[in-house]
């Protein structure tokens, strides 16, 4: 797959490849980038980190990473949406279980949960759609990442499955590119 495809059409087609993953396939390869990203210094050393919250199929799951997180004592972040806003808030006491899903179907904290400020976070799970070798991602197409990437100076990780990786991601001015994109076959891209 080559940047000829605009972003939405890359949308529409990733949405159908990811549909098509057995869920032995996506627990398996979860778990191998959970483990790879648990691995890094830059996940060891943060005590605050974002961990986007999963959606149950078609995407990285992220419950295993954000249960070690919390074992290991860290403070996890979670995204919540509002409007074009994103914020991060602190995952408190009984976790995901007591969030409520969001109009996409995510779980999410509520509105009366305080933000933090961006610059307290160390370490920062980006999701998206595709990803590429030269540290491109298409995310879900609100932008949400793009902006929120642009007020912290925490180190930045994708993620994503093997099938989301492709030859090259069609690039828009306002992307951000993450630190480090990590696959089940290891580190896709790092930045220098």
């Amino acid at each position: 797959m080559t940047a000829s495809l605009t972003k939405a059409q890359l949308r529409r087609h990733m949405q159908h490849t990811l549909s098509l993953l057995s869920p032995a396939q996506l627990l398996t390869e979860s778990t191998t980038v959970i483990h790879l990203v648990t691995s890094l210094p830059a996940y060891q050393r943060a005590q605050h980190l974002s961990i986007y919250i999963s959606t149950p199929t078609s995407e990285l799951q992220t419950t295993q990473l954000i249960r070690h997180a919390l074992k290991e004592g860290k403070r996890v972040y979670v995204p919540r949406c509002d409007g074009q806003i994103m914020q991060m808030v602190e995952l408190k006491d009984g976790g995901l279980e007591t969030m409520a899903r969001n109009k996409w179907g995510i779980l999410e904290p509520g509105k009366e949960e305080r933000a933090v400020d961006p610059n307290v976070l160390e370490f920062v799970l980006v999701p998206g759609v595709a990803f590429d070798s030269h540290g491109n991602r298409c995310g879900h197409g609100k932008g949400y990442y793009d902006r929120y990437l642009q007020q912290t100076q925490a180190f930045t990780c994708a993620v994503c499955l093997n099938d989301q990786v492709i030859e090259a991601v069609p690039v828009d001015a306002h992307d951000q590119k993450p630190n480090m994109i990590i696959s089940p076959n290891g580190i896709l891209f790092e930045k220098q």
